[in-house]
C-alpha cells in the first residue's frame, strides 16, 4: 500500500472506493470529495510519523519534526509524505541546500572537501576524513502501521460522515 519514491517521498494509496460508493448517482464533485477523504488520511499519517520518529532517532530535532509534510496528489489518487528538512546552508556539490530528512532516512556518506571534518559529540571533538551515517527509516514503517490501523479507519469514517452531511444539506436531503 505504501510505495517509496525517490528523494525520500512516500506515497500511499488508500482504498476509499467503498466510501465513494455513497456518492454514486449524485451530482457532486467526486474528485473534491476524494481529495478531502485522502487529506484526512494524510493528516493522521503525518501525526503517526511525528509520534514515532523520536523513538527511532532517540533525539528531538525541531526542524526535522516540522518538515514532515503530507499532501494529496493533484489527480486525487494518493497521499504523499515528505521529510525534506533543509539545513538552510549551501552544502554539497552545486551549492544546493542539504536535505537531511531524506539523507537520514536513506543513509549517506560525508567526505571532507579539504582536509578533515571537525565536529563535536557529547563534548568531545572529532577530526575525520570520512563519516558514514546509517539509514534510519522513520517514515515508511509508521505509515504502513497507520494505514492498517483502526485509527485510520475511524478518521476516514469521520471525514466521510462530514462530507455526507455537507452534501445532504446542500442538495436538500437527496444524499
Amino acid at each position: 500500500m505504501a510505495k517509496k519514491l525517490d528523494d525520500g517521498v512516500i506515497s500511499i494509496n488508500a482504498d476509499i472506493s467503498d466510501a465513494m460508493a455513497v456518492f454514486n448517482g449524485l451530482d457532486v464533485n467526486r474528485k473534491a470529495i476524494q481529495k478531502k477523504l485522502l487529506s484526512s488520511v494524510g493528516t493522521g499519517g503525518r501525526q503517526a510519523i511525528r509520534r514515532n520518529y523520536r523513538s527511532v532517532l532517540k533525539k528531538r530535532s525541531g526542524t526535522l519534526y516540522k518538515s514532515i509534510r503530507s499532501y494529496v496528489k493533484s489527480n486525487g489518487s494518493a497521499v504523499v509524505f515528505t521529510n525534506s528538512a533543509d539545513s538552510g546552508k549551501n552544502t554539497g556539490k552545486g551549492g544546493k541546500a542539504g536535505r537531511y530528512g531524506f539523507m537520514l532516512a536513506s543513509g549517506y556518506d560525508v567526505e571532507a572537501k579539504d582536509k578533515l571534518l571537525t565536529f563535536q559529540i557529547n563534548g568531545k571533538w572529532f577530526r575525520m576524513h570520512h563519516v558514514h551515517v546509517d539509514a534510519k527509516d522513520f517514515t515508511e514503517a509508521p505509515i504502513e502501521r497507520y494505514v492498517d490501523s483502526l485509527d485510520c479507519k475511524n478518521r476516514l469514517e469521520t471525514a466521510l460522515q462530514k462530507q455526507v452531511d455537507y452534501w445532504d444539506k446542500k442538495l436538500g436531503g437527496k444524499a
